[in-house]
């Protein structure tokens, strides 16, 4: 699927989901919403883990940027999605040879988040990487390298609520299951794992 198209089919679900929950809201006594929307965005530092049989790796600090939609309860549950872009850099190496990998993901993380316990939010859920390509240049061509996460992985993490509008999240991504990649003519397996610290700004 093509990046637009993924990006084009996400935008459209958060749309049709806000809409439901605006016309589900309800009020309680104090004329407070019991559910109500949140509407954002994230940047922040990535850095991936990467281990393969045969293979020297070095990753480098990355980066990931994200919109992000949360449907709240009781503004104690909430149940939040992105739409987010992971870029990491990785040095490989096997024998003389040595290429920068560079990795590019598109996500959407699905995550139950309890934050009954203010200012603490707790997250955790499946992540989708429908999206996602590792290349490495020779400098006479670009050469696959292949995908570094699997489909269907997970996440969890912990954010903090700076003030209303900011809140700053440490997360862990992680497969399923190992990757089949492929480096100066060797085939190989490797795991993978991201750790990532965020900033976000809610509208």
């Amino acid at each position: 699927m093509k990046l637009w198209r993924l990006t084009l089919v996400v935008v459209a679900l958060m749309s049709f989901v806000e809409g439901w929950a605006q016309s589900s809201l309800y009020y309680t006594s104090l004329n407070r919403p019991s559910k109500r929307m949140e509407m954002g965005i994230s940047v922040g530092a990535s850095y991936m883990g990467l281990a393969a049989d045969d293979l020297e790796l070095q990753p480098k600090l990355g980066v990931r940027g994200a919109l992000m939609m949360s449907l709240c309860w009781y503004e104690q549950f909430a149940l939040q999605m992105e739409l987010g872009y992971l870029y990491n850099k990785i040095e490989a190496q096997r024998g003389k040879r040595a290429y920068d990998v560079k990795s590019n993901i598109m996500e959407i993380p699905i995550m139950f988040s309890y934050r009954g316990l203010y200012p603490l939010r707790f997250n955790v859920g499946p992540t989708l990487s429908l999206a996602g390509t590792g290349r490495y240049s020779t400098g006479a061509e670009k050469v696959e390298f292949g995908r570094l996460r699997s489909t269907l992985g997970y996440t969890a993490g912990v954010g903090v609520n700076i003030s209303d509008s900011v809140v700053v999240d440490a997360r862990f991504t992680g497969n399923f299951k190992r990757s089949q990649n492929y480096f100066e003519g060797a085939e190989f397996g490797s795991s993978s794992y991201w750790i990532g610290l965020n900033v976000g700004y809610i509208f």
